[in-house]
């Protein structure tokens, strides 16, 4: 939705970010956990929540495509400490129809592109979150 403006607010007790976020999350939802060796998870839910709310903002899933409840996409990458990805993020796509996890694929990695840089990470736990995986469902209504 980037540059896209509108004259006037037709609702005016919430703003037009807010009620697109909502649409967004009763569309799909996402997690986001970090890569830690282990599996240990200490990076703070203010941090994951941050990265996740960054790029739901950014992620209209694709719509009205054969199969796309069977979807499954995680997308891992790793983060410099200012917040920007270094490199290529990596796709594993699982379930339904080929095209349509192409479709998901490319929408949750334009997603994560447009949401870096991530700000506001805490620095003093980088290497909880230098490497993060962010796992796309685009049948989950819950979230």
């Amino acid at each position: 939705m980037r540059g896209m403006q509108l004259s006037a607010n037709h609702c005016p007790r919430f703003g037009l970010s807010s009620i697109a976020a909502l649409v967004i999350m009763l569309a799909a939802s996402l997690w986001v956990q970090p890569a830690v060796a282990g599996g240990e998870n200490k990076l703070s839910h203010a941090a994951m929540e941050n990265i996740r709310n960054n790029v739901m903002a950014n992620w209209p899933p694709p719509a009205d495509m054969t199969g796309m409840k069977d979807v499954r996409v995680q997308v891992r990458f790793e983060l410099d400490r200012a917040g920007n990805i270094v490199g290529k993020p990596k796709v594993t796509m699982t379930g339904g129809p080929e095209n349509t996890q192409k479709a998901v694929a490319a929408s949750a990695v334009r997603a994560v592109s447009r949401a870096a840089p991530f700000k506001n990470l805490p620095i003093d736990q980088y290497d909880d979150w230098k490497e993060v995986i962010i796992n796309f469902d685009a049948s989950d209504p819950a979230n």
